[in-house]
């Protein structure tokens, strides 16, 4: 299906003329070479550094040695997510592409619109592979109208960690972690003026209310979430969204949660120190937490919002994109790979090393993933947390092609609400209407009536 060429307007995405073709590529001129021309390698980029990007380059430098293709990927970090999603803009006006990117979740509605990238289901069934060994939850976030459009590789779910320790020295139990928010603030309550000074940390983060509405089977967008659509509002001007809000800032107030701002270091330094004794946080940064405290850290589900709540979390994380405009041959060498990073044994050294979710499932099965499992056996609770989110709009995550910029405005909102300058209701309601002329100029850019 060819798709129009793609033209972002507006403050929230720099201005684009991409010289790209539609979803199936045109085989001249684009990422990988030009024409028929394939000189054996491809260029990946990639968006993490630290430990998930030694773990890469480890993976990248395996294919290497062991394809009997003649294929070598080329691994080129460059920066986080938001760098790399800029270089890509420009990369595409200029025409010179990479065979394939990483690309963070929020940006997915962003990548299938623009048309830079061939779908990987298409690439999949040209040589055979099948996505049912994958998570079918996982696969599921990165289906756009029926197709798979990239290949989810790190994949994370938001989760509880609390501090075992203190909650013994308290007179919780340790074994029986909070499930709602309301629990959350019960256990804070009783372990204020123990081991911890904070009962509870969590950065100044959207994605952790992505979470909670998810959880709570409640939309973030409309348009059956941006799944059956282009959305064109956000819709947190709900009771649900009030309550979460409500609740946070009540914590707060309280002096039994500590407000750190928006980086999400601080507060993982706050758990990690012992100052606070729980926390929201991914799961891609279990070994680093668990390594990093002198404690017994319990991970648990992420907390319902209300009792008997029926949605769950979504993913995080990011997916493999395949450029669009490659010779047959540089497409069939990228799907090679994308292949070799989804198999159960790559699989289980990304999750074992990172704390990410094995996307493949039969990872879980080989010695390597379960001998690691003595030290942090919360690895498996992200990929069952995901697993048993039960199928919907709601609980499949807002497809937007402005998901980042509405991040960034939930950001907004929650900072107004906990520094006591607006009420949680109206910063939500002017949180979504700042995004009203954002939506409409992305809409519009795409050719959206």
């Amino acid at each position: 299906m060819q798709r129009r060429v793609f033209t972002a307007a507006g403050a929230v995405l720099t201005a684009l003329a991409l010289t790209t073709a539609c979803s199936g590529g045109d085989d001249g001129g684009a990422a990988g070479g030009s024409g028929d021309d394939f000189d054996g390698t491809i260029t990946f980029w990639y968006a993490m550094a630290g430990r998930n990007g030694e773990a890469i380059t480890e993976l990248v430098d395996r294919y290497n040695e062991e394809n009997d293709a003649g294929v070598t990927v080329e691994a080129i970090y460059q920066g986080n997510y938001n760098d790399t999603l800029t270089k890509l803009r420009a990369s595409a006006q200029s025409g010179d592409l990479p065979s394939m990117v990483q690309v963070n979740e929020l940006s997915t509605r962003f990548m299938y619109d623009s048309g830079l990238a061939t779908p990987v289901q298409e690439l999949a069934e040209t040589a055979g592979y099948s996505f049912d060994d994958l998570n079918e939850r996982v696969v599921g976030y990165y289906t756009v109208d029926g197709v798979v459009q990239s290949m989810p590789f790190n994949v994370s779910a938001p989760t509880l960690y609390y501090n075992k320790d203190a909650f013994a020295a308290a007179g919780l139990d340790p074994e029986a972690p909070p499930r709602t928010l309301d629990d959350i603030r019960a256990a804070a309550e009783q372990l204020q003026g123990g081991s911890t000074e904070y009962g509870f940390v969590s950065s100044i983060d959207g994605y952790l209310v992505e979470q909670y509405l998810a959880v709570a089977d409640t939309p973030y967008c409309d348009a059956g979430n941006g799944r059956e659509g282009l959305a064109t509002t956000v819709e947190w001007d709900s009771d649900v969204t009030e309550s979460i809000l409500t609740w946070w800032t009540g914590m707060v107030d309280s002096g039994l949660a500590i407000n750190v701002g928006r980086d999400a270091n601080n507060a993982s330094a706050a758990f990690q120190s012992g100052n606070a004794a729980m926390m929201t946080f991914t799961s891609a940064n279990l070994r680093d937490i668990v390594d990093g405290s002198d404690f017994e850290v319990g991970v648990a589900p992420y907390p319902m919002p209300r009792a008997g709540d029926v949605g769950g979390p979504i993913l995080g994380g990011g997916s493999l994109w395949a450029l669009a405009g490659q010779p047959d041959a540089a497409k069939e060498a990228v799907f090679d790979f994308m292949a070799f990073m989804m198999s159960p044994e790559s699989q289980a050294m990304w999750s074992t090393r990172t704390g990410y979710v094995p996307v493949n499932t039969k990872a879980v099965e080989l010695p390597e993933y379960s001998e690691v499992l003595d030290q942090y056996p919360g690895l498996t609770l992200a990929g069952e947390q995901l697993s048993n989110t039960p199928e919907g709009l709601n609980t499949t995550g807002c497809l937007m092609g402005v998901m980042p910029q509405a991040r960034d405005k939930m950001n907004d909102a929650i900072e107004a609400a906990l520094l006591g300058v607006k009420e949680p209701r109206q910063a939500l309601v002017d949180g979504a209407a700042s995004l009203t002329s954002v939506i409409e100029q992305y809409n519009d850019s795409v050719g959206a009536n």
